[in-house]
This record gives C-alpha cells, sequence and structure tokens, in this order.
C-alpha cells in the first residue's frame, strides 16, 4: 500500500517469531523464527518475498527469534541487525562470513524509508531488546515480546504509536494449574519472563494514546492461553479505556493481515 506503514506478523509464539513491516520501497523482518524456506512462503501469502527484504532486526538470541538469522545473512546474503550480547549469544557469523550489524540496546538506525530504534527489555536473554519503527510521516509501529514487565523504558518508548504489537503469553491461572515444570513456571512468572494476559491488559492502559488505531496480541502459549482469552482481556481493557481499535491475535502457524497506518494516520487492512 503506497504511502503507508504496515506491518504483517508472519509467526508468533513459541514455535517462531516474524513480522515483516513495509513503507514505500523498503521491506523489513522482525526476528527470525522461521526457516528460510517457511519465511518466503508466508512472505509470498501476504504478497511479498524474500528478494525484497532490505534487512532483519533480531529481538534476542532464543531459538523461535533467530532460527534463520544466520542463513539468511550468509546464503540470502541479507544484513542482520542486532545487539553485541545477541550477536554473541546467537553464535551469529563474523564479519568475513555474514553482513551482521551491531546495533546498540538503546541505539537508532536508518534503512531505506523506516527508522528503526532499539529498546532494552527486561527478559532473560542477554541483551534484549524490542523495537519502534516510524516513516519520514513520524508514523510508529511499535513491537514488544518476551518480557516479564513493561519497564518505564518500554513504555516510554511504544506509548502512543499508531500500530502496537503487544505480548500476552498466558493465562496465569492455566500456567499455574498446567503441566510445566515448577522452575519454568517461575521463569515464565518472573520479572523477566513473559507477559501475562491480565499485565498486556494493564500495559495497555498506559501504552494506547490518541494516534493509536490498532493493537495485536502476540506471543501466545499454545499450552496456557488460547486466543479466546487473550483476546477477551485486550477486548475489555479497550472497552475500559472507552476507544474502539483494530485488534488482531497473532497466529502461530499463518500470517495476520497486513496492518496499515495511511497518510492521514487512519489504519486500515489489506486482505490476504
Amino acid at each position: 500500500m503506497s504511502g503507508s506503514l504496515e506491518i504483517v506478523f508472519l509467526a508468533s509464539g513459541s514455535s517462531g517469531n516474524c513480522a515483516a513491516l513495509r513503507c514505500g520501497g523498503t521491506l523489513l523482518l522482525l526476528d527470525a523464527g522461521l526457516s528460510i524456506r517457511e519465511t518466503e512462503r508466508r512472505l509470498r501469502a501476504t504478497g511479498a518475498s524474500l528478494e525484497e527484504v532490505r534487512g532483519v532486526f533480531v529481538t534476542h538470541e532464543h531459538s523461535d527469534h533467530v532460527r534463520s538469522a544466520a542463513d539468511l545473512a550468509v546464503r540470502k546474503g541479507v544484513p542482520v541487525w542486532a545487539t553485541a550480547g545477541t550477536v554473541e549469544a546467537a553464535g551469529l557469523p563474523g564479519p568475513l562470513l555474514a553482513d551482521i550489524r551491531v546495533l546498540p540496546p538503546r541505539g537508532e538506525v536508518a534503512v531505506g524509508d523506516i527508522l528503526v530504534q532499539a529498546v532494552s527489555t527486561p527478559h532473560d536473554g542477554v541483551e534484549s531488546v524490542c523495537y519502534r519503527f516510524s516513516d519520514g510521516a513520524g508514523r510508529r509501529v511499535g513491537v514488544v515480546t518476551d518480557l516479564g514487565h513493561l519497564s518505564d523504558e518500554v513504555l516510554e518508548a511504544l506509548a502512543d504509536c499508531e500500530v502496537l504489537g503487544l505480548e500476552s503469553n498466558h493465562d496465569v491461572e492455566l500456567l499455574r494449574t498446567g503441566p510445566y515444570p515448577t522452575f519454568l513456571k517461575r521463569r515464565i512468572l518472573s520479572d523477566v519472563g513473559h507477559l501475562s494476559n491480565a499485565a498486556a491488559a494493564t500495559g495497555l492502559r498506559a501504552l494506547i494514546g490518541p494516534r493509536t488505531r490498532a493493537v495485536a496480541a502476540l506471543h501466545l502459549s499454545r499450552q496456557n492461553n488460547t486466543p479466546a482469552l487473550a483476546g477477551r482481556a485486550f477486548e475489555e481493557a479497550l472497552e475500559g479505556l472507552g476507544v474502539q481499535l483494530h485488534l488482531e491475535v497473532a497466529a502461530p502457524d499463518r500470517p495476520s493481515r497486513w496492518i496499515a497506518v495511511d497518510g492521514e494516520g487512519h489504519s486500515c487492512e489489506v486482505t490476504l
């Protein structure tokens, strides 16, 4: 869609995370948690292609976010941005083998028509970040997953984005009574674990502003959550705020619809 900043979630969940952002002639990937073949298949299903990708921005070293990052850099020649800690922890190849670019955890870089800002996140990765993407008109898309709580830094950076993607990983009661071992439950519930539906709903009240047009619930656990529970938590938060926004609950096994912000700041959907 010409003249818009837009995002599609190709996959979201513990089996793999990847999103694509587009503005003008620039297409970027956020995380690389799918195989190259599956990334290409899902991009084509949305009307895009891997050949268009100008860069990949990795949030942290966990495999569901970095699975194909090295292959994309080595085999496809796609530049990959990540913090120094993530580069080392993920074992990404050195500069003689691939175009790996180190981004400070509070860094900013322009790629084509998109300005990308990294923001540190409280997670149990070595140097994890989330990202805010903006265009020349100041329209912004913020995406944050894999964090145990919404820090002041994240809240400040992602507040009042036109499009917001926010982790809604688990229902606390399902997690506590579910089959996960105790150590894993404690990790997920910790301040450097994952956001619950309730925590995400509370976060929406701080993050949604007058410019916000769409929100997406991300990184749902297959074992400890359901799309219905996450969607209901977001809907109730939006109702409590008295706002009507487009709501997307991203899936692990298929792309979402494109969510776009046009030149007038209105959100719209592009049908697949």
